[in-house]
């Protein structure tokens, strides 16, 4: 496991560009096909299985959406209980997937900011997992915490520990250390942190057509945009 950095992140810059970092991942990305298609393509098989694995709770659901008799009532009632737990169990067991393997993409746009060219076998690291899966569980944790206290919490969680996954992977932060030094930096830079999330948004969502086929180029390209973002943020030289 690499070794720790300090926790105190370097000066942010004064203004950080939003319209380099969108160069940059596209420049990146058009330098480094292969690699970022192959680690988001591990990512969108995953996500296409899931579909077809929830298509049996789909059907359940549309046979029964109106019952006749008393016993297609107690019939589908039976069935939907049975496909909504198997059903919750496969997505469950998917998001799982999904999320171990969505860190291949993170590791390798970390490396190539730094001038490590990016290689699919960053999908098999382990370096700083645990603190990762750690930090990924109080995040949500805080932010279902909001949301139950009053919905805006929630959504404040989320944007200013936004970066946290980054500080852990990149500098093997702790949890609370990474969520410290995600706070700092997006406090800092309130503006081009809500372009970040919008932008990033609107890329994700565009990566949702086609039955998830465009993850491919999406997924990669918004991972390389919140990179150089983060990188920004921080006061540091992407390469």
């Amino acid at each position: 496991m690499s070794e720790s950095l300090p926790s105190v992140p370097g000066p942010a810059p004064s203004k950080p560009s939003v319209s380099a970092a969108i160069s940059w991942a596209f420049d990146t990305f058009k330098k480094n096909p292969l690699p970022f298609i192959a680690l988001a393509a591990v990512v969108t098989v995953i996500q296409l299985i899931q579909q077809v694995a929830s298509q049996p709770l789909a059907e359940v659901v549309a046979d029964c959406s109106d019952p006749q008799t008393p016993g297609q009532v107690s019939a589908c009632a039976a069935a939907l209980g049975v496909a909504a737990v198997a059903g919750l169990a496969v997505s469950i067991a998917f998001i799982v997937l999904s999320f171990f393997a969505t860190i291949g993409v993170y590791r390798a746009a970390l490396d190539v900011s730094r001038g490590i060219a990016p290689e699919f076998t960053v999908i098999f690291k382990t370096d700083n997992l645990g603190r990762y899966i750690v930090f990924s569980l109080a995040y949500i944790g805080l932010i279902v915490l909001g949301f139950i206290l009053c919905i805006i919490p929630g959504i404040i969680v989320a944007f200013l520990l936004q970066l946290g996954p980054f500080f852990v992977l990149d500098r093997g932060y702790r949890p609370v250390e990474a969520m410290k030094a995600s706070y700092a930096v997006v406090s800092k830079n309130v503006g081009p942190a809500i372009i970040l999330v919008i932008f990033s948004g609107v890329v994700t969502l565009l990566g949702s057509a086609f039955y998830g086929i465009l993850t491919l180029l999406t997924l990669p390209f918004a991972v390389l945009f919140i990179v150089h973002m983060y990188r920004q943020f921080n006061g540091e030289k992407v390469v």
